[in-house]
């Protein structure tokens, strides 16, 4: 578990809802297209467990979970690695509409390599997420609280020991930190 500097992300991500309105970003969004950068140059947490193998894979296929009248799904974004930050928006809406209508379908919700759990936005700063099977991780993702300091997020990193040690999850964990506090909206 980690917290970081949130001020710039949400600097951002105000300047974005200011010029486009509904149709900006969500700080959803905004993470998985970071994470899956990150994943990119991460390998090692971009894996499934099948059987007795860890096996990586070629695409960063991140997996958001949704709370619907239905219970809980986590319908996968694909390639979301080669996706612009505006196309992940587009299609988190369109497979939340999934969700949230009962149209989704097993095939939105297989083929994940990784899985981000924003509770954030009801209040809770630290959670322990479960591991979204097969994927070998888990991001959960804290409320953003206003401090004297300026604005802090909390992250929590849940992986299984049967693919990576505790020393390279902290050290992906710092990276996204990094990368999610660095964030500025791409040109696109």
């Amino acid at each position: 578990m980690t917290t970081f500097d949130a001020s710039n992300l949400m600097s951002s991500y105000r300047r974005m809802k200011n010029i486009m309105g509904d149709g900006a970003p969500s700080i959803t969004s905004i993470l998985v297209y970071v994470s899956s950068r990150v994943l990119r140059e991460n390998e090692e947490f971009n894996a499934v467990i099948e059987g007795d193998e860890v096996r990586i894979l070629d695409e960063v296929n991140i997996a958001v979970a949704i709370d619907t009248p239905r219970g809980l799904y986590a319908p996968v974004v694909r390639r979301a690695d080669i996706l612009k930050l505006q196309e992940i928006e587009a299609e988190l809406r369109r497979l939340s509409e999934k969700a949230m209508s009962g149209r989704i379908t097993y095939s939105d919700l297989t083929g994940h390599t990784f899985t981000i759990s924003n509770l954030g936005h009801e209040g809770v700063t630290y959670f322990t997420p479960v591991i979204n099977p097969p994927a070998i991780s888990i991001l959960g993702v804290g409320a953003v609280q206003k401090t004297s300091h300026g604005e802090v997020g909390h992250l929590s990193l849940v992986f299984d020991h049967r693919a990576v040690d505790g020393a390279p999850a902290a050290r992906f964990l710092a990276e996204l930190r990094r990368e999610v506090e660095a964030f500025t909206p791409p040109a696109e």
